[in-house]
């Protein structure tokens, strides 16, 4: 059986307050978000006597999740620059649909950093304006779709979880950093049930 072919239908996002804050969704006036994008960074190595240069790996990128609002949003304002801990929580919940089956299941991102960008657009009669943000400074984010953990990384602790396989376990033993695995932020993933 091929694997499932995953797309987005619908999207929701919570600024700054748990997704158990029903008044502080933006279902309606989220327009667009795109969850960061994980980018290896690589450097040039030749060997002294290698007649052909090597990539080598040498860290991820810094993570950006941007997204964009109709109009003026206060309660995501108000976010902007905050170094207060509980408001820089950003939680992004999608309804994917697999086109072969047309089973639904939940795509679900929690992440920790401060808002960055608050940036409203042009007005124009006849136009719907909207305001473009971004969230930088990224220092937890974490992944799951239709169930699946796929990725979870964290600053603090210095785990980075890909695919139930922390990728960081052998580095922080050996650097005797004391580090424990982070206890994953989502905890409200609704796997798809037959019948619903």
């Amino acid at each position: 059986m091929a694997n499932p072919v995953w797309t987005l239908e619908d999207a929701n996002m919570f600024c700054g307050v748990g997704p158990t804050d029903n008044t502080a969704s933006n279902h309606l006036v989220l327009t667009e978000v795109k969850l960061p994008g994980l980018d290896m960074q690589y450097v040039d190595h030749r060997a002294g006597g290698a007649p052909v240069a090597i990539e080598v790996s040498t860290v991820v990128a810094r993570l950006e999740c941007t997204f964009v609002c109709v109009g003026f949003q206060p309660q995501i304002y108000q976010l902007i620059g905050s170094w207060t801990a509980s408001m820089n929580w950003f939680w992004i919940y999608g309804v994917i649909r697999d086109q072969a089956t047309g089973e639904a299941a939940q795509v679900a991102a929690a992440l920790q950093g401060q808002l960055g960008r608050a940036d409203p657009q042009n007005y124009r009669r006849g136009d719907l304006m909207h305001t473009n943000y971004a969230i930088r400074g990224i220092q937890h984010y974490e992944l799951n779709i239709a169930g699946a953990n796929i990725y979870l990384w964290d600053y603090q602790t210095n785990t980075r979880i890909i695919g139930n396989i922390d990728q960081n376990r052998v580095i922080n033993t050996f650097l005797n950093t004391a580090a424990v695995t982070a206890a994953p932020a989502i905890t409200t993933v609704f796997p798809f049930q037959p019948g619903e």
